[in-house]
């Protein structure tokens, strides 16, 4: 295995082992936690809570409106007696008063506390249907509180050891003797909130306190309305209740599935009645009068009675607490609804969890590794991100999935991080030792180009097509020869950086320098199809800079003038050399062309030559002039020469005119018909006197007139010369 897959591998198991122990051991736990109440209140619909539960609010309106009529809190029971007279008669399936009962009534004016506590009574074993509430609690002290327990509960668990696994209770509030032994059933009012950040989301199902098993309140209402006094523990996680499986956690306390805000109005999710309103209702009926509200619209209702209103604090943090205070009863409606509609939602096993924590600490870890373009693995890395982001809430909203998010993208966020330092330590240090190798050569954007490509670059002999450029400054011994080694050496260096400058703008490889001459490569190291483009605008760029240069100097200095070659081919680039001393150049004929081509302007007087390889990739962008077929040296092929003038666009038509004479000359000149070509040729001249192709094509012209070639002569003019 190679060196690099252990050390991502490596890096990827610490990272994977270091976020699954933080999960494992719940330090992550509330981040998720408010990752799922981010979930329920982006998807919650109020509209989704059954039909079924009602909620009757003793609420701030109640609370005045009594208080305008002499009755304060707490109100006599006979209030209740006629409530639950009301209810029964319109048919209510389940009647649920979250309110203790823990004293008899008080002396309210001529009101006997006995009379109206028996009242209540009465109405509740007349009803048969009513739950009240109790408080469990873990207080020594107080023991069974002033109330001994008198109810017994049906309710059979089995297998019966499970209930050893309930939470057991050593003291308790309960309602009354009297209220215990006529309402149908007690259920606990307990609040249950998360220890990381104190906000109810689970509860337990069922209690135990003095070998009694206690429902909580939500769970006792479903069991009444169902008529369920059986209740399996199929598993570990579940129970059954008749034909209804119930999720639970590790601690049998059932995840609440919430419905959005809590409270009356438009956004809230049960339907509300203010207790008022029904009392008001219910003194009508029992008078023969028209009722606001019948009681039949509550037939086969299941009834919740409690407190909203401000004054009695019976609120409690929920995941929608941000928006408004949360009533409590409304939890135990919420736990309801869940139990009568199956809306159960399940969390998902920890392995899926601690599969994506490794998934995604290998991924990123090898991508950062591997992948040498950063801004692509970063791109990945948010994707990834993303993408487990938006599979968390698919699974919420439409499976009733709870997908641990926090931990996974803690994955990523380590991994990343971990990645990025490891890599710019190794991979890191190999890139800037390859941007200061090549930063002299490159043109920073190739450079940057160079170190991102994927597996594309290599160092070596490597054979591509490219483009050749060579340079030499013209008379360059003679210049030499006048001026002193360090203005000499001055003279070079702004040479050297004005023509440097250009080629790495360019986008060109800078070779080399030999004394004089500059070799460039235009295509390597990062190939493209532009090199012979961007080889003849660097060279045009280099004229035009030098001749400005001239035109400002003084008559002291001397007169740089650069003569150039350009060939395009196949070539051999990467690093070549002995194991003592490497350089990065091109090999080949393409190479040794080039240079040629940078001698024979010295035969035509010219500044810039290409190849006919060249040309036909550049002129439907630059204009360039027909010189000569021509056969180097050690060669045996011929080679079509053009004079390099400029950009179409920016060669005016004179001279555009010139050219075409000019290549009337040519044809004359290989038709051994040399006085019509000196002919033409002459009247270059008479427009252009410095023209120095057409002078050496007189030259040539007049040779063979004392000289002719022989009858098989093909035009070619032979260069015996390197």
């Amino acid at each position: 295995m190679k060196r690099k897959d252990l050390l991502a591998l490596l890096l990827s198991a610490i990272c994977g082992v270091l976020v699954t122990i933080l999960f494992r051991i719940d330090l992550l736990e509330s981040l998720e936690l408010k990752s799922l109440d981010f979930r329920f209140r982006q998807f919650a619909r109020s509209e989704k809570a059954s039909p079924d539960v009602v909620i009757v609010a003793i609420d701030d309106k109640s609370l005045l409106q009594f208080k305008r009529n002499n009755i304060v809190w707490k109100w006599p029971r006979d209030i209740y007696a006629l409530l639950v007279r009301y209810l029964q008669r319109g048919g209510a399936k389940v009647i649920v008063f979250d309110i203790l009962f823990p004293d008899s009534d008080i002396d309210r004016l001529s009101t006997d506390a006995e009379e109206t506590d028996g009242e209540f009574a009465q109405a509740m074993r007349e009803a048969d249907n009513v739950i009240i509430a109790a408080h469990l609690r873990q207080d020594e002290d107080l023991l069974s509180g002033d109330n001994p327990l008198e109810h017994r509960d049906h309710i059979t668990i089995v297998p019966k050891e499970a209930i050893n696994d309930f939470m057991n209770y050593s003291s308790a509030v309960l309602p009354i003797s009297l209220f215990q032994q006529s309402a149908k059933a007690l259920g606990a009012a307990n609040y249950f909130d998360d220890p990381q950040d104190g906000i109810c989301r689970r509860v337990p199902l069922f209690y135990v306190y003095q070998d009694v098993v206690f429902p909580h309140l939500g769970m006792a209402a479903y069991l009444m309305a169902k008529g369920i006094d059986q209740v399996d523990l199929i598993s570990n996680d579940r129970f059954r209740f008749g034909d209804n499986e119930v999720p639970v956690d590790d601690n049998d306390r059932f995840l609440i599935t919430w419905y959005g805000q809590g409270g009356p109005g438009p956004n809230g999710c049960f339907r509300y009645y203010s207790i008022v309103d029904l009392i008001a209702s219910a003194l009508d009926e029992e008078n023969d009068r028209d009722p606001a509200l019948p009681s039949s619209i509550f037939k086969d209702k299941i009834i919740i009675i409690g407190s909203n209103a401000s004054a009695m604090f019976d609120f409690r943090n929920t995941p929608f607490t941000t928006y408004e205070p949360y009533p409590a009863m409304e939890i135990y409606a919420t736990m309801l609804s869940n139990l009568l509609q199956s809306d159960y939602l399940i969390r998902a096993h920890p392995l899926y969890a601690i599969l994506a924590i490794f998934f995604f600490a290998f991924v990123i870890c090898y991508m950062f590794l591997y992948v040498p373009n950063v801004r692509l693995v970063i791109l990945l890395v948010f994707v990834g991100a993303g993408a487990w982001f938006l599979v968390t809430l698919a699974l919420f909203n439409w499976n009733h999935v709870w997908l641990d998010m926090i931990a996974p993208e803690v994955s990523i966020l380590i991994s990343f991080s971990a990645a990025a330092v490891v890599s710019y330590q190794t991979e890191g240090k190999a890139r800037r030792r390859l941007r200061s190798m090549f930063n002299r050569y490159l043109s920073p954007v190739v450079i940057t180009e160079f170190l991102e490509k994927d597996g594309t670059v290599e160092l070596g002999g490597k054979e591509i097509t490219g483009t050749v450029y060579f340079s030499d400054i013209k008379d360059f011994t003679a210049i030499s020869e006048q001026t002193t080694p360090p203005d000499l050496v001055t003279l070079l260096n702004e040479y050297f950086a004005i023509a440097t400058d250009i080629i790495l703008r360019n986008d060109g490889l800078l070779d080399k320098y030999i004394g004089d001459a500059i070799m460039a490569i235009f295509g390597a190291p990062i190939p493209n199809n532009t090199h012979a483009h961007q080889a003849c605008a660097a060279a045009i760029e280099i004229q035009r800079l030098l001749k400005q240069n001239m035109q400002s100097q003084n008559n002291n200095q001397p007169k740089l003038l650069t003569r150039i070659g350009i060939n395009t081919g196949s070539m051999v680039v990467g690093n070549i050399g002995s194991h003592l001393r490497l350089d990065y150049t091109a090999i080949g004929d393409t190479v040794n062309l080039a240079s040629r081509l940078e001698g024979v302007n010295k035969i035509f007087t010219t500044n810039i030559l290409i190849s006919d390889s060249t040309f036909e990739l550049v002129k439907d962008v630059f204009v360039a002039r027909e010189l000569d077929l021509l056969r180097v040296k050690g060669k045996k092929e011929s080679v079509v020469i053009y004079q390099l003038v400029g950009k179409h666009g920016d060669v005016n038509e004179e001279n555009v005119k010139i050219m075409t004479t000019f290549g009337d000359g040519i044809r004359w000149y290989r038709e051994c018909a040399f006085d019509k070509a000196i002919s033409v040729f002459e009247s270059v001249l008479s427009t252009f006197p410095n023209d120095g192709p057409s002078r050496a094509y007189i030259g040539r012209c007049q040779k063979f007139k004392i000289s002719p070639p022989p009858p098989d002569w093909d035009g070619v003019y032979k260069l015996d010369t390197k």
